[in-house]
């Protein structure tokens, strides 16, 4: 495996937006053979349809934990009739087995690419597509002119926060497999970010001249910092109690499909 230099992972010389939609394209050409060996009775006849179309169960459980997040956020949410599993049923009418997979593809890349996580070459510059809408959106130009569906004309909003929705319906690290192993065969690597909360502190504006101060407001932006730097301190003490847990726990799907591809755990997880 080749050595990557890091430097002090500023990654501050970034590959040009091309550079970086050629490197997707390049994951984009090997799609279909991965597909056809990985999927040998197609989309329709696997497990990955249920992805885009969740059985009774799937949906049964999903709309368990969204009741519970609501009552959760709110007392005034007026008690319903929980909901059974004899409510739902798997629709699968409308399955299109070249739309969907090509859809997945799009979420999966987003997870590796964005999500704060960092595709890097061996001098360590990044391939990067920037905030998480804008790498969405780069993702959905890409994979728009690779269907012949009419139909298929996606946006940023498709690809925006990855799998988070559909994690829980399959087998996602087949895939994460298959993009890692495509990086590695371009001498790639991948830096991990764990998962991170911050404030943004929207009192600490610039100064005000003598002339415009007002000792009262002075206090009172004085007060919320504070409690900004209270709250902050809190969630970095959060943060550091679940990155120790994390040594202990299984791995994301991608940090173990990357385990799998390069024989190692990624930089930035809490296992390296």
């Amino acid at each position: 495996m080749p050595s990557f230099y890091l430097g002090q992972m500023e990654f501050e010389n970034n590959h040009s937006e091309t550079n970086s939609l050629q490197l997707l394209q390049t994951i984009l050409n090997g799609y279909a053979s991965f597909l056809a060996a990985y999927l040998p009775k197609g989309w329709r006849g696997s497990d990955c349809v249920q992805f885009f179309h969740p059985t009774a169960g799937q949906q049964y459980e999903e709309g368990k934990r969204i009741s519970k997040n609501l009552q959760r956020l709110s007392r005034h949410v007026e008690k319903q009739k929980p909901i059974q599993q004899s409510d739902f049923e798997q629709d699968l009418s409308d399955v299109n087995e070249e739309k969907e997979p090509i859809t997945l593809l799009g979420l999966c890349l987003w997870d590796i690419f964005s999500d704060n996580h960092r595709v890097i070459d061996l001098e360590g510059r990044q391939f990067d597509l920037g905030s998480f809408r804008g790498s969405a959106g780069l993702i959905a130009e890409l994979l728009n002119g690779q269907s012949n569906d009419d139909g298929f004309n996606m946006d940023y909003l498709d690809y925006y926060m990855g799998t988070t929705w559909i994690q829980k319906r399959g087998n996602l690290q087949p895939f994460y497999e298959y993009i890692f192993g495509v990086l590695k065969s371009e001498n790639c690597n991948w830096i991990y970010a764990f998962p991170r909360m911050g404030l943004v502190n929207f009192t600490s504006s610039s100064e005000t001249s003598h002339k415009e101060y007002d000792p009262a407001k002075a206090l009172e932006k004085e007060l919320a910092n504070k409690e900004v730097d209270d709250l902050q301190q809190k969630l970095d003490l959060i943060y550091e109690a679940e990155y120790e847990e994390a040594k202990y726990k299984k791995p994301a799907n991608t940090v173990l499909a990357y385990h799998s591809i390069f024989g190692e755990w990624p930089i930035g997880h809490p296992l390296k």
